[in-house]
């Protein structure tokens, strides 16, 4: 198992190393990201994950879930560089869960890998202190599906594009990645 400190910088990239060539490695197979990102793999989805972690840091300690994960992305790379921050992936389809568990295990992060869609998930799969998404759905829709994630006390964190609308009551605390702290039953139903 990985430490539960952070990582130094050079243990962070080459383990982030590892993990991209894992992806690339089961990339077409299972459908993981598109063919053409593979070259620029490091720097369009690591280094994109890993843009919200001034933002994580700024949360209060607790556990985090990453919502549709698909290639593990956002979570693996911030799981490997915030290992203090208990992480939990969850991802629907079953070849990409196989994938995460096998880039867990190879990677020894401490990091559980749930296959289920995140609406069948019931109110004792808990609450997080942060959930993520990119990539998931649009922001509105995405939010709706984080909300019962993080209750009222917890954060959002949601990759958005360039051209998305930012949601009502978000915080924008780096390009790209807004923040949502759902604050009422109405929203949490996403109907706010």
């Amino acid at each position: 198992m990985v430490p539960r400190e952070t990582p130094s910088p050079d243990d962070l990239q080459a383990r982030l190393a590892v993990y991209a060539d894992l992806v690339r490695r089961f990339a077409t197979r299972l459908d993981l990201v598109s063919p053409s990102s593979l070259l620029t793999f490091e720097e369009r989805h690591i280094g994109d994950s890993l843009k919200a972690l001034p933002v994580i840091d700024g949360l209060p300690p607790g556990p985090a879930v990453d919502v549709g994960s698909g290639a593990g992305l956002p979570g693996i790379p911030l799981a490997l560089a915030r290992p203090d921050r208990p992480w939990t992936l969850v991802e629907p389809r079953s070849g990409r869960a196989a994938f995460l568990e096998e880039a867990v295990r190879t990677l020894g992060a401490d990091v559980e890998v749930v296959c289920a869609r995140v609406e069948d998930l019931g109110p004792s799969f808990g609450t997080f202190t942060v959930a993520t998404a990119r990539a998931v759905a649009a922001p509105d829709e995405a939010i709706s599906l984080l909300s019962p994630l993080v209750g009222i006390h917890g954060t959002i964190v949601l990759w958005i594009g360039a051209s998305a609308v930012r949601p009502p009551g978000s915080a924008e605390p780096v390009p790209g990645i807004v923040t949502i702290k759902p604050s009422s039953p109405k929203e949490m139903e996403g109907n706010g």
